[in-house]
């Protein structure tokens, strides 16, 4: 039964569950040293060609992607934006009254 000052929530205000949220974390971590694998052999290719810049261009990356990717995966809860559904304020909630002993 509500009482009156209780707020109503719209559900897609409430925030992901810790299983969700912890399994996007790792998705974004697995997601970027998966990056981070594919500019290192990159790099080693590039530098086989004799492609000197481009070789350091990606070795650079490898380098700097495994701290990216833990930045990343431990960022705080993403907040939703003024555009977000807040909390309902409907017309004033009405109870149902107390059956009388005449009824």
């Amino acid at each position: 039964m509500a009482r009156e000052g209780d707020e109503t929530y719209v559900v897609t205000t409430a925030a992901p569950s810790p299983v969700e949220e912890r399994h996007a974390r790792e998705r974004r971590y697995l997601i970027t040293m998966g990056v981070r694998v594919v500019a290192f052999i990159a790099a080693i290719v590039l530098a086989r060609q004799g492609w000197w810049l481009a070789a350091a261009v990606a070795i650079a990356l490898s380098l700097v992607l495994p701290w990216v990717a833990v930045i990343a995966a431990n960022a705080p809860k993403r907040t939703r934006g003024p555009g977000s559904p807040s909390l309902y304020r409907g017309p004033g909630q009405r109870e149902l009254e107390a059956p009388t002993e005449s009824d």
